[in-house]
């Protein structure tokens, strides 16, 4: 069964194009998208396998940001909505491969990877879901205060650490942004079970997102937070079925569609340990083993 994906406004798919002309930084057969991905993995891992291990671990964060940036295009752009999830899957890899390596080197090891694991709760990733359970140990104390509390409150709906009335309290309570405020509010209500409030909540993230400043145009486009949080609810609980959710963005009709009546299957060939030396990479057995997890072949579930 097909879904129906819809267009963005010309806007949109202006503003993606350009940023697609940036990636390709001139050359001009980086203009098809799927030629810039192979040429992303090809010059970040294969031609940084002699870098010295920070120097590595910098340029597959590049990769990852480069990797989120083309996934937004294939959608926004092209409607290639497959090549959007391939995509973020990989960008999603890559980046929790970095926050694995740098271990507590690395403030993204700590509360700061709330962002990453969302955007892998966007797209149903549970390699990477599963690998930051295992590798990152609540309670977070560290970072600001939406971002830590966000943190904390995620973990404890995966069901690593237990909900407590203080979590509870300052889920509601905390005074930030209306985005944030929203998205912490959307939290509470996965945790007490509570529907309307959810879907109001996430309502507002969707409307809120582009609205912020911090934000790229192309990140305004997709508001990867609210899909995590949506499918937070829908995969990690006991919750009642969300009912299809109709916001403003087109994101949420064709995720829907794609969690739901099942989706092609998607192979995700990730390798960057292939070809270079790991003796020089702060990398314990333990972690090591969380990585060997990601670059195993993957695939979703298959559908016509």
């Amino acid at each position: 069964m097909r879904y129906d994906v819809k267009s963005y406004p010309k806007k949109d798919r202006d503003q993606a194009l350009n940023a697609l002309q940036r990636l390709a930084e001139n050359d001009g057969q980086l203009t098809e998208p799927q030629v810039a991905k192979l040429a992303i993995l090809q010059q970040g891992v294969k031609e940084s396998r002699h870098l010295a291990a920070n120097e590595w671990i910098n340029r597959i964060s590049y990769i990852e940001n480069d990797l989120t940036q083309l996934a937004i295009i294939q959608r926004v752009a092209f409607n290639h909505f497959d090549e959007f999830i391939n995509c973020l899957t990989l960008a999603g890899r890559f980046g929790c491969l970095t926050r694995l390596v740098r271990g507590g080197d690395y403030s993204g090891t700590d509360s700061l990877h709330i962002w990453p694991l969302l955007a892998a709760l966007a797209i149903h990733d549970l390699p990477a879901i599963t690998a930051y359970k295992q590798r990152f140990v609540p309670p977070f104390l560290t970072g600001h205060k939406v971002t830590l509390l966000a943190c904390n409150a995620v973990y404890a709906i995966l069901g690593t650490t237990a909900v407590t009335d203080k979590l509870r309290h300052q889920l509601t309570n905390l005074k930030d942004s209306k985005y944030s405020m929203a998205m912490l509010r959307s939290l509470a209500a996965i945790i007490n079970q509570d529907m309307t409030s959810f879907i109001d909540n996430i309502a507002i993230m969707v409307k809120s997102n582009r609205l912020q400043q911090e934000f790229s145009s192309l990140e305004k486009c997709y508001c990867v937070n609210a899909h995590g949080l949506v499918n937070l609810w829908r995969f990690h609980t006991a919750n009642a079925p969300l009912p299809p959710l109709d916001f403003p963005l087109p994101w949420q009709h064709e995720l829907h569609g794609f969690f739901t009546t099942g989706h092609e299957s998607i192979g995700i060939s990730f390798d960057p340990l292939a070809e270079r030396e790991l003796n020089d990479l702060p990398i314990d057995s333990n972690t090591l083993a969380l990585i060997h997890s990601l670059t195993a072949h993957s695939h979703r579930g298959d559908h016509e």
